[in-house]
């Protein structure tokens, strides 16, 4: 996991390490107006002025701040089912699929599976001529697909998820069957699950008075059928250091936290809830075709707030 803890003024010890890894978060507490204590599971802790979290759809920080705060923070699983990999596949069937489009695509069959094709590297000279390619398969988790009379669930195994991809992409034309047909039988397809956090509200978490917030997925898990989250990590980004450069900078304003906490949380939670929405709508969207118009959040234009304001965060940064 990943939790960052802000103290501005104090040197940090030579050995200090801006990382640390295999870290289990059990416990926040505030110990002052200026102080936040996150405690691990090894007994080690870690004080700051403030805490962020960002660590992942299914953050520990926000479990723990939404518990305080009496709200739920597990995340909401959609009727939808999810299999990746990584596969090395042979220059003609990646030749078909660049004809289409030069790095990624993706698109709907009316059976109600979705597919996603993108080229991670090319080949390596005198070494293979295959490419290495992210395919990943989605189906709408209901009855009727494929014909079944119960929704079709992931497999255990590795082999029954093969074969379940193939007889997917049966219904496909190539190249797309193509690309399925070609990824090596010892591939291994990690199941991922779709989900979001729709309670994405003022005051679902706990803030410790402007010492505590989250940012990221953390705050706003969302699916990935219109590919914005990682866009809204980071105007999460720019926002908490427009809110509050003036706290971090100067310890003697650190009373003007909360008002920078709010400031922060109103514009990342107005942005961004709406967008969860949206993504979820998408992601529905991508399963069934019959209800995909020119308005719908699957194909629609993605918006940032303003191409001034990503800009001079670039240029800051």
């Amino acid at each position: 996991m990943w939790v960052n803890i802000y103290t501005p003024w104090q040197e940090k010890p030579a050995d200090h390490r801006v990382l640390q890894y295999e870290k289990k978060l059990v416990e926040i507490i505030q110990k002052s107006d200026h102080s936040v204590v996150a405690t691990f599971s090894d007994g080690s802790t870690a004080e700051g002025t403030h805490l962020v979290g960002c660590d992942g759809s299914r953050s520990r920080v926000r479990e723990i701040l939404c518990n305080m705060a009496g709200t739920i923070s597990q995340n909401d699983q959609l009727d939808v089912r999810f299999l990746g990999c990584s596969a090395e596949l042979p220059l003609d069937v990646v030749r078909q699929m660049k004809e289409l489009d030069p790095l990624f695509l993706q698109g709907h069959h009316p059976n109600g599976s979705f597919f996603f094709f993108g080229i991670q590297d090319t080949p390596v000279i005198n070494k293979t001529q295959n490419f290495k390619c992210q395919v990943n398969v989605s189906w709408s988790y209901c009855e009727g697909f494929m014909g079944r009379d119960h929704p079709v669930e992931v497999p255990d195994s590795q082999e029954a998820r093969m074969a379940l991809v193939q007889e997917i992409a049966n219904h496909w034309t190539p190249p797309f069957q193509d690309v399925i047909r070609s990824i090596p039988l010892d591939t291994p397809l990690q199941e991922i699950k779709i989900e979001d956090w729709s309670r994405c509200d003022s005051g679902a978490w706990d803030n410790f008075q402007g010492r505590t917030t989250l940012m990221g997925d953390a705050a706003h898990a969302m699916t990935m059928y219109r590919g914005e989250a990682v866009n809204y990590g980071i105007l999460d980004v720019k926002t908490f250091v427009e809110s509050h450069s003036h706290t971090l900078s100067d310890p003697e304003r650190m009373e003007d936290s909360q008002a920078a906490c709010d400031a922060f949380e109103q514009k990342m939670i107005g942005r961004a809830k709406p967008a969860i929405g949206a993504s979820r709508k998408a992601c529905l969207h991508a399963h069934y075709s019959e209800i995909v118009d020119p308005e719908s959040p699957l194909v629609s234009k993605r918006a940032l707030e303003s191409k001034a304001d990503v800009k001079s965060f670039h240029i800051r940064m």
